[in-house]
Formats: structure tokens, C-alpha cells, sequence
């Protein structure tokens, strides 16, 4: 439960959100190979003198020692069949913000390769719109987009 609502008063889109991401962490967490995997994971912004921000919360990250790298992945309940094709590019580009918000530390502070994924739990009923939303979060942000319903481990 997010803590910013009462139970009773969370809207349904975060509570459908929240039950989605906690579907997705608990699959990276059971089948995962080799460990690595923490979800809900802190950040510290305190290293960036002018960010409002103090820390973050990353959805799932993956620590991959033996080549000095991290994966952070960013879980998206995002319904794309909803949303007007004029607003594509402003919802991939305030999940692509949210992790960039993150690289900074593990790029410049941990001196680390940092590698990004957005999960979305099923892609649109439209090949079309589906190409274009893949394709533009991988060449405007360069993050690939996976949808839950195609990759979801068995």
C-alpha cells in the first residue's frame, strides 16, 4: 500500500498499479537466476547539490557484480489501449525521466554500467501502435519496453 493514502482513499489506478508491481518484483525475485535482484530499492540524491529530490525508490534493480553493472527496471501499469496516440510521448517520456533520475549515481558516483527497462504489463491490441511505442522509447530514450504478458516467466 502506498503510504501517501489511507487504504480506503487510495484511487484504483495506484491500487491496480501497486497489485501490478508487486506481481512483476515477486516473479524478478523467485526466478531469478544467480540473485542480484532487490526490489524497492533507495537512492540517495544527496551528491546532487542542486536536486530538489533527496532519494528515490526503484522498482527493481539488478546488481550484477561480476561485470561492475546494475539494471534498473522501472514497472509501468500503463494501459496503452487507453491512452490518445497525442499523448504517447509525454508518458514515455515521464517514465523515461524517472529513470534517468537514477543513472547519475551509479554512472558518476559507483562508476558503474548502467542499463534501463520499462515493463509494461501487455502491449497495445494495435502491431502498429505497439512498434511505435517500443520504437520510440528505444530511440528517443534508449530504453527498451517489454510487455509482462510476453516475457512473464513460467
Amino acid at each position: 500500500m502506498d503510504k501517501r493514502y489511507p487504504q480506503s482513499k487510495e484511487p484504483d489506478i495506484l491500487k491496480q498499479g501497486n497489485i501490478f508491481q508487486r506481481i512483476v518484483q515477486l516473479d524478478y525475485q523467485k526466478n531469478s537466476i544467480g540473485g542480484g535482484v532487490n526490489i524497492e530499492e533507495n537512492v540517495s540524491f544527496d551528491y546532487l547539490a542542486n536536486d530538489k529530490k533527496k532519494k528515490g525508490r526503484m522498482d527493481i534493480i539488478i546488481h550484477d557484480d561480476s561485470n561492475n553493472s546494475v539494471t534498473i527496471i522501472e514497472i509501468k501499469s500503463t494501459n496503452w489501449d487507453k491512452i490518445k496516440s497525442k499523448n504517447i510521448k509525454k508518458n514515455l517520456y515521464r517514465h523515461s525521466r524517472q529513470l534517468f533520475n537514477y543513472i547519475d549515481k551509479f554512472i558518476t558516483v559507483d562508476n558503474r554500467t548502467v542499463g534501463l527497462a520499462i515493463i509494461y504489463p501487455a502491449p497495445p491490441k494495435s502491431k502498429e501502435f505497439q512498434e511505435f511505442i517500443e520504437t520510440c522509447a528505444l530511440e528517443q530514450y534508449s530504453i527498451p519496453v517489454y510487455w509482462y504478458t510476453e516475457v512473464m516467466t513460467k
